[in-house]
């Protein structure tokens, strides 16, 4: 049965009588969603995507009050995409062994700072995009048996093609996910192995901006998730720390 259509107000009356009932059980005890998914259901609504009425698309996101989690905001494989970068390029050319059999190249890459294999990523103003590098003399002295392994495979020099994300592919992609949300704040805790919690704020947010969310990833507060193995690549996230999502748009209301 589909949902029905809401107005924007029924969905801040629901999530006002959801704040009333205090501490809630959550659905998905430990999940990163499980806030989220729990309003979900007491709201009645399709997962993370509201019903309102003559409207555009709006999502719901959720926060856990002190939590350093990172939330994933969406997939998307770098630039050029006819390469097939991750699975052509980094896993074999640059992956290590993972488990029996396996090769594995997962990799959580900041701005701020390269992995210990060397890789990271940098903001590209004047191309406008964000990319991935790799840096053989930022490679811990620990992989120095994979680094002669690369430069078998590889060589030792630039990522060539080197992957990137034009700003406004993230722009587009985001907005998709990301341009009108209400924003749920809550604490949680746990009493006899499950998991509680209760909405302590509601955020509007309307109006995300690319150019804040480019500020995340150079600042580093925004991280991009490499997870591909042998057969299998699990897609390349874009994650972003919890805290950070009001600050991604132009417009925030409170309205609890």
């Amino acid at each position: 049965m589909e949902a029905r259509l809401l107005t924007k107000q029924q969905v801040i009356e629901k999530l006002k009588q959801a704040q009333g009932m205090g501490w809630i059980k959550s659905l998905r005890p430990l999940n990163s969603g499980g806030i989220g998914n729990t309003i979900d259901s007491l709201l009645g609504l399709p997962e993370n995507n509201l019903p309102i009425a003559n409207s555009a698309q709006w999502e719901l996101k959720s926060h856990r009050l002190g939590s350093s989690s990172l939330l994933t905001l969406f997939h998307m494989e770098p630039e050029p995409r006819g390469h097939k970068i991750v699975a052509s390029i980094l896993l074999p050319s640059y992956g290590w062994q993972g488990r029996p059999g396996q090769t594995s190249f997962r990799q959580t890459l900041r701005a701020t700072q390269s992995t210990d294999r060397g890789f990271g990523v940098a903001v590209d103003h004047t191309r406008h995009r964000v990319v991935v590098y790799f840096d053989a003399m930022k490679v811990h002295h620990r992989h120095t048996g994979w680094l002669e392994s690369v430069k078998t495979r590889a060589g030792l020099g630039p990522l060539s093609p080197q992957p990137y994300w034009p700003f406004q592919d993230l722009f587009l992609k985001a907005s998709t996910k990301l341009l009108n949300s209400f924003y749920v704040e809550a604490e949680a805790k746990r009493e006899n192995g499950e998991e509680f919690f209760r909405i302590a704020r509601v955020l509007i947010l309307q109006g995300f901006e690319v150019d804040r969310f480019v500020l995340a990833i150079e600042q580093g507060d925004a991280a991009i998730d490499f997870d591909a193995r042998t057969g299998k690549n699990h897609g390349t996230k874009f994650r972003l720390k919890q805290d950070w999502i009001p600050k991604l748009y132009r417009y925030a209301e409170q309205v609890l």
